[in-house]
């Protein structure tokens, strides 16, 4: 085997000390990952918080391990720099889209705009937050072709930069009670003054079960005290229209119940109704047959 330049002695050296220093960098920061994290899962006892605070150990010690081996190696990538220094605009243009979703992401953890576990519509779409990356957001996504508020099953990465374009709408921060509503067409007659009370007595179960949890949940959200106390019982409203008297139903629910709540009211609302003789109006027609059947008979 032919003998290495003696030119090229002493580059190897000092390229084979940079390999070790570089591995020793590689084995410290692991460690220091390691440990942090241990420690944030016994010293901090909030999941959101603890989820954050792991996030934020693993991107600050890659960071300081990217510069760290930069400076290692500084000396024989100075061609490198100069290069990349001269084509740091094109680069800059080139990864907007990159460094508008990590900023996107500092905002998301300082203003606490969402974290895991809460029900949010984002970018359009809306699901469970199941992670929050530097870069992207997953979803779980609810709704699309499965009616109501419901799993679909599919897992949507949206890019942090949505937090700057489209409006952030979260079902669950702070109080995870939302109104929702459904209309009852009572026909016109005698009995529609009867639906109101009959409705509401019909779901007084769940408005005991839920008007004052919601109340107190409600009430702890920022500038709640200068709106004033929301009202959670359920109330019925009524509106005139050309076909029938609409009732409706509005009431308070938790965000991830939503669908099982409007089927159990309105299995019970359909079920007392009948039970007063209330009729239920239908937009549908009466068909006669034409010309129509004659049920007298002509003079003779």
């Amino acid at each position: 085997m032919h003998a290495l330049p003696e030119s090229w002695v002493p580059w190897m050296k000092e390229v084979d000390e940079r390999l070790i220093y570089t591995a020793v960098l590689i084995v410290a920061f692991v460690i220091a990952i390691r440990v942090g994290e241990w420690a944030a899962q016994r010293t901090v006892t909030d999941e959101h918080w603890r989820y954050t605070i792991r996030k934020l150990i693993r991107y600050t010690a890659i960071g300081i391990f990217l510069v760290s081996t930069l400076g290692i190696w500084a000396q024989r990538l100075q061609g490198l720099l100069l290069i990349l220094g001269a084509t740091g605009a094109g680069f800059a243009i080139a990864l907007a889209p990159v460094i508008v979703s990590m900023a996107g992401w500092v905002l998301i953890i300082s203003s606490n705009l969402y974290k895991v576990g809460d029900r949010v519509q984002l970018g359009g779409v809306i699901g469970d937050v199941t992670d929050v990356g530097i870069l992207r957001t997953s979803l779980l996504e609810i709704g699309n072709w499965v009616q109501a508020d419901q799993l679909s099953g599919r897992v949507v990465a949206v890019s942090n930069s949505a937090v700057f374009k489209d409006p952030v709408f979260n079902y669950t921060q702070g109080a995870p009670y939302i109104w929702d509503e459904f209309t009852v067409p009572i026909a016109y007659g005698p009995h529609w003054e009867q639906a109101q009370p009959t409705i509401l007595a019909a779901v007084a179960d769940y408005t005991n079960e839920v008007a004052e949890p919601a109340k107190a949940a409600l009430q702890h959200l920022p500038g709640m005290s200068l709106i004033g106390s929301p009202d959670t019982h359920t109330q019925v409203y009524v509106s005139l229209t050309e076909h029938w008297v609409a009732h409706t139903l509005r009431y308070v629910v938790h965000a991830r119940s939503r669908r099982a709540v409007k089927h159990r009211l309105q299995v019970q609302t359909l079920k007392a109704l009948a039970g007063a003789g209330i009729t239920i109006a239908s937009p549908a027609l009466t068909v006669v047959r034409y010309p129509a059947e004659r049920t007298w008979k002509e003079d003779a």
